[in-house]
C-alpha cells in the first residue's frame, strides 16, 4: 500500500492561515460568490513569507511519506476570491496585469504553481518528483501548455465522461498522463442530500458498482494506442457528510469494484 499525500493549494485553505495574513476572501459571504463551498479561503500569492511556510510543510511531507508522487491539489480556484484583496490587486497592477481579465488571474495562478514547485524541489534536492494536479481551468486551453508540462505534471481528471471528454482529448493530444476520477462514475458521495442546497447534491444520482466497473479507461483516452497515458483511476469520497457511522457503507463494496477492474481485467485496458 502506498499513501500519496495531497496538500491542496492555493484554494481550499482557511482556518489557521488567517492569523498569518496570507489569505484572500477568508470566510467571505455570500460564500457562493467567492468559492464553491464554504468556508472560503485562498492563499495570497503576493505574500513572500507564504512560500517559506509552504516549504516547511513540504519538508515534513517528504520526511514522513518519502513520496514518489506528490499531489498539489489546485482544485476549485476562483479569480473572484483573489479579486477581493486590495493588496493582491496592487501586486498584479504593478506587474501590468489587468485585474478585469480572467487571463491575468491565470497568469497569477501559473506563477504561484511554478513558485511552489520550486520550493518543493528544494526539499527533494532537485529530484523532479511528478506533481499531480486536479483538472481545472489551468489544465484547459489555452493555459495548459503555458504553465504546465507533460514531463512533470499528472492530471487527475474529475469531469463528466460524456460532456467533458474534449478536456481529456486535449490532455492526451499534448502527452499528459491522467488519473481518472470522472464524477459521473467514480464519485462515491453522489446521490445523497445536498449540504449547501436543498434536494440531492450536485453530482446525483448515486453511482452504482456496475457503472464503476464499466468505466473504460481505454475508451476515455481515445483507444488502446493512448492507454499508456492512463495511469489508473481513483474513486473519491468527499468528507463533508462522512463520519464513522456511514463511511463503510458508502465506500464498500463500490471501491472494490474499481479495484477488481483495475487489477485483473486486461480487456479493460485494451477495449
Amino acid at each position: 500500500v502506498r499513501v500519496v499525500p495531497e496538500f491542496d493549494q492555493p484554494a481550499h485553505v482557511g482556518e489557521g492561515w488567517q492569523f498569518k495574513d496570507m489569505l484572500t476572501c477568508f470566510n467571505a459571504m455570500p460564500w457562493s460568490n467567492f468559492c464553491y463551498q464554504p468556508p472560503c479561503g485562498q492563499f495570497d500569492p503576493s505574500v513572500a513569507e507564504l512560500y517559506d511556510i509552504l516549504q516547511d510543510i513540504y519538508q515534513e511531507i517528504v520526511e514522513n511519506f518519502e513520496p514518489t508522487l506528490f499531489h498539489m491539489g489546485a482544485d476549485e480556484v476562483t479569480s473572484s476570491c483573489w479579486n477581493t484583496s486590495a493588496r493582491l490587486q496592487q501586486y498584479m497592477i504593478a506587474r501590468g496585469w489587468d485585474i478585469n481579465l480572467e487571463s491575468s488571474f491565470m497568469t497569477l495562478w501559473g506563477e504561484f504553481q511554478r513558485s511552489v514547485e520550486e520550493r518543493f524541489d528544494r526539499v527533494t534536492n532537485n529530484e523532479t518528483i511528478p506533481i499531480i494536479l486536479w483538472s481545472s481551468r489551468l489544465t484547459a486551453q489555452p493555459n495548459l501548455l503555458m504553465y504546465l508540462n507533460a514531463s512533470r505534471h499528472i492530471i487527475q481528471w474529475w469531469g463528466d465522461s460524456v460532456t467533458d471528454i474534449a478536456e481529456v482529448q486535449h490532455l492526451v493530444a499534448n502527452g499528459f498522463r491522467i488519473i481518472f476520477s470522472n464524477h459521473d462514475r467514480l464519485y462515491l458521495d453522489c446521490g445523497f442530500s445536498g449540504w449547501t442546497s436543498d434536494g440531492l447534491n450536485w453530482c446525483a444520482p448515486y453511482k452504482n458498482w456496475q457503472g464503476i466497473y464499466d468505466n473504460q479507461l481505454a475508451a476515455l483516452v481515445g483507444g488502446p494506442q493512448n492507454i499508456h497515458l492512463a495511469l489508473g483511476a481513483e474513486v473519491t469520497i468527499w468528507s463533508e457528510q462522512i463520519d464513522p457511522m456511514n463511511l463503510d457503507s458508502r465506500l464498500w463494496p463500490r471501491a472494490a469494484a474499481l479495484a477488481e477492474r483495475l487489477w485483473t481485467s486486461k480487456n479493460f485496458l485494451k477495449a
